[in-house]
């Protein structure tokens, strides 16, 4: 083995790339050119950015296992399982990577309060659109090439596919500080694991470069009220929850079945995002809303959901759906004729909505509090199509009139 080289803040990817003895260095790094390095593990000052070697050996092919699986349910109790004969790397014999295992150790070690970045104005992401090129995008928002490739793990700009989602690179460092509300820090964990093994495509092709596993999430943290410890570390240990089941999943999916893709990026198809919002942030609540989006090992496309988070910043706890209602009341009803009322406009819903949206407290447990309304967001086809699986509806305040728990924490946002 030859040495390893460890890149920090001023050091960087480059350097680390040369030193390594790797031709293209930078974020277009050529994995398989640090086959002789130790592990290369690259800190940045916004973000946490992991990029492991591991040695492993493959054979070529790929084959359907006749034993059907379950694609895993991240985060429990949710709707997002598919059962699904995975692919299988045709004479792949099934291996131990302790090497891999470590990685996702480190990086879910790496989960730790960082300076904020986030970005001053525009959208966050981007679609790119019939015509687009990584070189015109970074032009619209005033960024460059090297940035956008960074942000996105991307290694050969000229890559693009129409649908794909670009994360916007952040320029500018500053802290959310919301009127008459928490101050807010956004931290970044990016990891990016390359497992050094092949990867192949659904065709049974080898895709000429190993595969890699790729997380990114982006929480926030808040400053200010008494119980911020509580609710900080709520949010730390739901990141590093759902961060260390992705990749013990995937690592468990390589080590049985080497890196067989359904649906590949240049050589990606195991990926976790979260990206949190804040819908509101007073004195008294903090309500956050996780969009998730992943793309699993044997799974046909990218999955998506939303979660959410509201917590008493006087407590330092979760709020839940029947702390906002007087349980004296039909309330579960109430909401339920509501959200069915709004749902029957919304694109992508079909009859699913009738069970996903029926008279049940548990299908109002994804909400969000703002000062216009109650958002609820549903599980995963629980109302319809994969077009519901991100969709939102607002019911406002005095549409349940009446079925608020009094002196509760819609009359405390009143």
């Amino acid at each position: 083995m030859g040495r390893g080289w460890t890149a920090r803040c001023g050091g960087g990817l480059r350097k680390a790339a040369h030193r390594a003895g790797t031709a293209d260095p930078g974020w277009g790094w050529r994995p398989e050119l640090l086959s002789a390095c130790d592990p290369v593990t690259v800190r940045r000052r916004s973000s946490i950015a992991v990029l492991i070697a591991v040695l492993a050996t493959s054979c070529g092919g790929t084959e359907e296992v006749a034993t059907p699986t379950t694609t895993p349910d991240l985060f429990g109790d949710t709707a997002t399982t598919t059962t699904l004969a995975p692919l299988k790397v045709d004479g792949w014999t099934p291996v131990d990577l302790p090497d891999l295992r470590s990685a996702n150790d480190e990086c879910v070690q790496d989960a730790q309060p960082e300076s904020v970045q986030i970005i001053e104005e525009g959208p966050e992401t981007v679609t790119v659109e019939s015509g687009d090129t990584l070189g015109k995008i970074a032009k619209r928002y005033e960024r460059t090439v090297d940035q956008f490739l960074r942000a996105n793990g991307i290694s050969d700009p000229n890559m693009l596919k129409i649908g794909q989602v670009l994360l916007i690179p952040r320029e500018n460092s500053r802290e959310l500080d919301v009127p008459g509300g928490p101050l807010i820090r956004f931290e970044d964990l990016v990891c990016v694991i390359d497992t050094r093994v092949m990867a192949f495509g659904p065709d049974g092709v080898a895709l000429d470069r190993s595969g890699l596993v790729q997380v990114f999430v982006r929480w926030p943290r808040i400053e200010g009220p008494r119980e911020s410890p509580k609710v900080n570390g709520r949010l730390l240990g739901i990141t590093q929850g759902a961060v260390q089941k992705f990749l013990d999943d995937t690592a468990t999916a390589v080590e049985r079945n080497g890196y067989a893709c359904r649906e590949s990026t240049e050589g990606r198809c195991m990926w976790l995002q979260h990206q949190y919002e804040v819908l509101l942030a007073t004195d008294n609540y903090l309500s956050l809303r996780n969009t998730v989006r992943r793309l699993l090992p044997g799974v046909a496309g990218e999955t998506s959901e939303i979660l959410t988070e509201t917590f008493d910043l006087t407590t330092g706890q979760p709020v839940l759906v029947g702390d906002l209602f007087d349980p004296t009341t039909d309330w579960v009803k109430a909401v339920s004729a509501e959200a069915m009322a709004r749902l029957e406009l919304e694109p992508w819903t079909d009859q699913r909505r009738v069970v996903g949206a029926g008279p049940e407290a548990a299908n109002f447990e994804r909400f969000n509090l703002t000062n216009g309304g109650l958002v609820l967001s549903f599980a995963p086809f629980s109302v319809g199509g994969s077009g519901t699986n991100t969709v939102s509806i607002t019911i406002p305040y005095p549409a349940l009139d009446g079925y608020w728990a009094p002196g509760g924490p819609i009359a405390r946002i009143g």
